[in-house]
Protein backbone atom coordinates (compact mmCIF):
# COMPACT_ATOMS: atom_id res chain seq x y z
CA UNK A 1 0.00 0.00 0.00
CA UNK A 2 1.56 3.29 -1.09
CA UNK A 3 0.81 6.41 0.91
CA UNK A 4 0.75 9.63 -1.12
CA UNK A 5 3.58 12.00 -0.26
CA UNK A 6 1.16 14.92 0.08
CA UNK A 7 -0.79 13.26 2.89
CA UNK A 8 2.44 12.62 4.84
CA UNK A 9 3.37 16.27 4.39
CA UNK A 10 -0.06 17.33 5.62
CA UNK A 11 0.21 15.15 8.70
CA UNK A 12 3.70 16.49 9.47
CA UNK A 13 2.48 20.09 9.13
CA UNK A 14 -0.46 19.32 11.40
CA UNK A 15 1.79 18.01 14.16
CA UNK A 16 4.16 20.97 13.78
CA UNK A 17 1.25 23.39 14.16
CA UNK A 18 -0.03 21.48 17.19
CA UNK A 19 3.32 21.81 18.95
CA UNK A 20 3.51 25.49 18.04
CA UNK A 21 0.05 26.31 19.41
CA UNK A 22 0.68 24.62 22.74
CA UNK A 23 2.49 27.72 23.89
CA UNK A 24 -0.62 29.88 23.49
CA UNK A 25 -1.11 32.55 26.16
CA UNK A 26 -4.30 34.59 26.47
CA UNK A 27 -4.56 37.65 28.69
CA UNK A 28 -7.44 39.13 30.67
CA UNK A 29 -9.08 42.13 29.06
CA UNK A 30 -9.35 44.21 32.25
CA UNK A 31 -6.12 45.97 33.27
CA UNK A 32 -4.78 45.66 36.83
CA UNK A 33 -2.31 47.72 38.83
CA UNK A 34 1.39 46.95 38.95
CA UNK A 35 1.03 46.04 42.64
CA UNK A 36 -1.58 43.40 41.81
CA UNK A 37 0.58 42.05 38.98
CA UNK A 38 3.55 41.83 41.33
CA UNK A 39 1.51 39.93 43.93
CA UNK A 40 0.08 37.48 41.37
CA UNK A 41 3.51 36.27 40.12
CA UNK A 42 1.89 35.54 36.70
CA UNK A 43 2.86 36.33 33.13
CA UNK A 44 1.81 39.84 32.15
CA UNK A 45 1.31 41.96 29.08
CA UNK A 46 2.24 45.60 29.57
CA UNK A 47 1.03 48.36 27.23
CA UNK A 48 2.64 51.79 27.46
CA UNK A 49 1.10 55.16 26.67
CA UNK A 50 3.10 55.13 23.40
CA UNK A 51 1.30 51.93 22.26
CA UNK A 52 4.32 49.73 22.84
CA UNK A 53 3.58 46.23 24.11
CA UNK A 54 5.89 44.19 26.32
CA UNK A 55 5.47 40.63 27.56
CA UNK A 56 7.03 39.71 30.90
CA UNK A 57 7.27 36.46 32.81
CA UNK A 58 6.34 38.41 35.95
CA UNK A 59 6.65 41.81 37.64
CA UNK A 60 8.92 42.38 40.66
CA UNK A 61 9.34 45.32 43.02
CA UNK A 62 12.84 46.19 44.20
CA UNK A 63 13.74 49.41 46.06
CA UNK A 64 10.48 51.15 45.11
CA UNK A 65 11.09 50.42 41.39
CA UNK A 66 9.04 47.98 39.31
CA UNK A 67 10.86 45.63 36.97
CA UNK A 68 9.52 43.27 34.36
CA UNK A 69 11.37 39.99 34.06
CA UNK A 70 11.82 39.04 30.43
CA UNK A 71 13.28 35.75 29.22
CA UNK A 72 16.41 36.14 27.11
CA UNK A 73 18.68 33.22 26.33
CA UNK A 74 17.13 31.05 29.06
CA UNK A 75 17.68 33.72 31.73
CA UNK A 76 15.28 36.21 33.31
CA UNK A 77 16.53 39.73 32.65
CA UNK A 78 15.03 42.60 34.69
CA UNK A 79 13.78 45.56 32.65
CA UNK A 80 12.85 48.74 34.51
CA UNK A 81 9.31 50.02 34.00
CA UNK A 82 9.97 53.71 33.40
CA UNK A 83 6.59 55.35 34.00
CA UNK A 84 4.29 53.06 36.00
CA UNK A 85 1.44 55.59 35.98
CA UNK A 86 0.84 55.49 32.22
CA UNK A 87 0.97 51.74 31.65
CA UNK A 88 -1.78 49.16 31.42
CA UNK A 89 -1.00 45.73 32.82
CA UNK A 90 -2.94 42.61 31.80
CA UNK A 91 -2.61 39.34 33.68
CA UNK A 92 -2.51 35.92 32.03
CA UNK A 93 -5.88 34.19 31.95
CA UNK A 94 -5.35 30.52 32.80
CA UNK A 95 -8.81 29.43 31.63
CA UNK A 96 -8.65 31.31 28.32
CA UNK A 97 -5.14 30.01 27.64
CA UNK A 98 -6.25 26.44 28.28
CA UNK A 99 -9.36 26.81 26.11
CA UNK A 100 -7.37 28.40 23.30
CA UNK A 101 -4.81 25.61 23.34
CA UNK A 102 -7.46 22.89 23.41
CA UNK A 103 -9.48 24.62 20.69
CA UNK A 104 -6.47 25.09 18.42
CA UNK A 105 -5.67 21.41 18.73
CA UNK A 106 -9.20 19.98 18.73
CA UNK A 107 -10.65 21.95 15.78
CA UNK A 108 -8.06 20.69 13.24
CA UNK A 109 -8.37 17.13 14.57
CA UNK A 110 -12.15 17.22 14.13
CA UNK A 111 -11.70 18.77 10.68
CA UNK A 112 -9.27 16.05 9.63
CA UNK A 113 -11.67 13.41 10.98
CA UNK A 114 -14.56 14.83 8.96
CA UNK A 115 -12.35 15.09 5.89
CA UNK A 116 -11.18 11.48 6.31
CA UNK A 117 -14.75 10.21 6.66
CA UNK A 118 -15.92 12.01 3.51
CA UNK A 119 -13.07 10.65 1.39
CA UNK A 120 -13.97 7.65 -0.71
CA UNK A 121 -11.52 4.80 -0.71
CA UNK A 122 -11.38 2.53 -3.73
CA UNK A 123 -10.31 -0.95 -2.68
CA UNK A 124 -10.25 -2.25 -6.21
CA UNK A 125 -12.78 -4.99 -5.47
CA UNK A 126 -16.00 -5.14 -7.40
CA UNK A 127 -19.17 -6.94 -6.36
Amino acid sequence: MNTPKTSLTTIALFFMATILFQSCVAYQKNPVSLQQAERSQERVKLKTSRNQTYFFERIVLEKEQFYGLQKEKRELVPIAIADPGTTQVFLRSKSKSTLATIGLILVPVIGLGIYARTMTFDSGLEF
